[in-house]
């Protein structure tokens, strides 16, 4: 993923007021608070139209989370022609701007989290990060200048070319025309466009503003991001951000079975039907080593004394390197037993075949001492934090 490069400006203008954000933000709730209880009093209920609008706000949502966010911002996967035209035209109906304006401001928050470099920085207040960064002109060191991977992607730079057709054409036309077929051409302005464009814009400016202000911080607090289920729950499966800016790379965000995160579910169904590809996932191994990192700081602060905690640390460092290591050899021997036109033979065959039981024997065998060293950690943990505040 290639950084965007910025060019200082010394002195630079006071920043204006960006009065087309201003209109959007204000007009946008005002007309769905107004026309859809009206439309529910004049017209009544209809199921269809309300099913429609879920239906398209999931499209929107997943179009800027797995879209804008996970594959054109962090390349953390790939993805057929088809699933890209997919987040260029639903993605679009957001209205949160181009892919190539998202993506590229995107980086430059994960580049210069919590600075003054940070276009939505929240040492600036929660109001700023959430919608007040919005109204205000672009920084003028970097206006209109964009990451060179994306400007060079011709989909992308269409999209961005023609913003304002995709996002009224899919994103107010296109709901009022299915509301018309449903019988109200006002249930689907009001409903599918209004009210949905409310609900999946604030879902997504929170994790700009409450995921850097409530949670927990399990894998690093050299940065404000925080873990929330909560805010998973309300943002497609963004709320664990904490681990997201840790490994920016991974296309997950929550990593356990368990964790409430629907754009990695799209991701990994993409993946089955093969219209996504070169899927990125940081390592157990490494993420239990900043986990350990974390903790074993908070310790220290607690008053755990640093040369007691040492060794567990290092247990568990070396139980996931080895454990790391031999999975990355027999994934190697995997490869190129399938490149080696020589695996034809049967010796060579059986040669290969008996390498990689045993590296899956020793990788089996590792994977225990890991677990095991990281659950005499957690004891450890739990124990010397208990003395402490005896």
């Amino acid at each position: 993923m290639q950084d965007l490069t910025a060019v200082e400006v010394k002195n630079p203008k006071p920043r204006k007021i960006c009065w087309h954000n201003v209109v959007y933000l204000v007009a946008s709730p005002l007309v769905a608070i107004t026309l859809v209880p009206y439309y529910l009093y004049t017209q009544g209920f209809d199921w269809r139209i309300w099913v429609f609008t879920l239906v398209l706000g999931i499209a929107t949502t997943v179009s800027i989370t797995g879209g804008y966010h996970r594959l054109f911002a962090h390349r953390s996967y790939s993805a057929r022609g088809w699933v890209r035209l997919f987040y260029l035209l639903f993605g679009g109906a957001s209205f949160q701007g181009s892919i190539l304006k998202w993506a590229t401001d995107h980086r430059r928050h994960h580049r210069y989290v919590d600075t003054e470099k940070d276009p939505y920085n929240i040492n600036q207040g929660f109001w700023y990060a959430h919608i007040g960064w919005l109204i205000v002109d672009d920084d003028p060191n970097y206006k209109d200048k964009f990451a060179q991977d994306l400007l060079d992607d011709k989909w992308v730079y269409l999209q961005h070319k023609y913003y304002l057709w995709f996002a009224f054409g899919v994103g107010v036309v296109f709901p009022t025309l299915v509301g018309y077929w449903m019988g109200s051409m006002l249930g689907g302005f009001a409903v599918g466009a209004a009210l949905r464009l409310v609900l999946t814009n604030h879902s997504t400016f929170f994790i700009n503003s409450l995921c850097h202000t409530l949670g927990r911080q399990p894998y690093s607090d050299e940065h404000s991001a925080r873990d929330s289920f909560i805010m998973a729950f309300l943002a497609f499966g963004e709320g664990y951000h904490n681990f997201h800016h840790q490994f920016q790379s991974d296309y997950r965000n929550g990593i356990h079975w368990y964790d409430w995160d629907p754009t990695k579910w799209v991701v990994n169904i993409l993946s089955y039907l093969g219209s996504a590809y070169n899927l990125k996932k940081i390592s157990q191994a490494t993420i239990v080593k900043a986990q350990v990192a974390m903790e074993e700081r908070r310790l220290i602060r607690e008053g755990v004394p640093a040369e007691s905690i040492h060794p567990f640390r290092l247990k568990v460092e070396e139980a996931g390197k080895k454990w790391k290591t031999l999975r990355e050899d027999y994934l190697a021997v995997k490869l190129e037993m399938r490149q080696n036109y020589l695996v034809r033979k049967a010796e060579m065959k059986e040669k290969y075949q008996e390498k990689l039981k045993n590296l899956k024997i020793e990788m089996k065998r590792s994977r225990r001492e890991f677990k095991t060293a990281w659950q005499l950690w957690i004891a450890y943990a739990r124990h010397a934090r208990t003395l402490v505040r005896a």
